[in-house]
């Protein structure tokens, strides 16, 4: 039976959407497609549709599923500070530290993707956490050896930190990672962008330290292993 329609006849509130162009030339997809795991993933920046992935979302595979999720949760905003008990404080925004508890619980393990100081020598390392403030963003880990500038990438731990593909423009109103009644759903991607000409400044929550931008180009030009020959993605911030 079809779902009735609710509410009186006429025209609603209205919704409005950004498209979103990441590919300048040669777009590039990768054949056969794969499958986003809609319980692991959440676009953090689509502001009241966080469900909803836009185009530019770097994706990352999960290691004992196969399936893909957002290489990147969010960014420190403070690298680090004592708590004069043996543990480290990480700052991160609430909407991450939320999206943190969601992904992965109030206690688990992070990975932290970074330089320690300007344009560095990026460094990739999984840690401990044991308690996550989702008002202050404020996360505790137990590891003291921490060295991570802001604007260092939270990933989570479960292999899809490092981004091998991009959410592409197929679906103008972008890719929805829940069903009507708002649980979530595994989605059949079809066309996960694995190279062309890129407009890098859509890559969400791409860097703006020196080292991390080539990080991250460095990934994804890597693939998850089936490219061969010349790099598939080009970037216009290299002109």
């Amino acid at each position: 039976m079809n779902n009735p329609i609710t509410g009186r006849a006429g025209i609603g509130t209205s919704r409005t959407t950004s498209p979103r162009k990441i590919v300048l030339a040669d777009p590039q997809y990768l054949p056969g497609g794969l499958v986003i795991d809609g319980s692991k993933s959440r676009d953090l920046g689509n502001t009241g549709d966080t469900d909803v992935l836009r185009a530019g979302l770097a994706m990352g595979k999960i290691t004992a599923s196969g399936k893909y999720a957002p290489a990147v949760i969010g960014t420190l905003v403070y690298p680090h500070a004592a708590d004069g008990s043996g543990n480290l404080l990480l700052t991160v925004a609430a909407a991450v530290a939320a999206e943190i508890v969601r992904r992965i619980g109030t206690s688990g393990t992070l990975t932290l993707t970074g330089p320690p100081s300007a344009a560095g020598t990026v460094a990739q390392a999984e840690y401990t956490f044991s308690a996550v403030n989702t008002t202050t963003g404020v996360i505790t880990i137990s590891d003291g050896s921490v060295s991570f500038i802001a604007g260092s990438f939270v990933s989570a731990s479960d292999g899809s930190a490092n981004p091998l593909f991009l959410v592409g423009e197929d679906n103008h109103g972008g890719t929805k990672v829940t069903d009507q009644d708002d649980a979530n759903i595994d989605v059949d991607w079809a066309t996960p962008i694995s190279g062309g000409r890129i407009d890098a400044s859509q890559i969400i929550n791409y860097p703006s330290d020196a080292s991390l931008v080539t990080w991250v180009k460095s990934k994804l030009n890597r693939g998850d292993g089936t490219f061969e020959g010349a790099a598939p993605f080009s970037f216009d911030d290299n002109d």
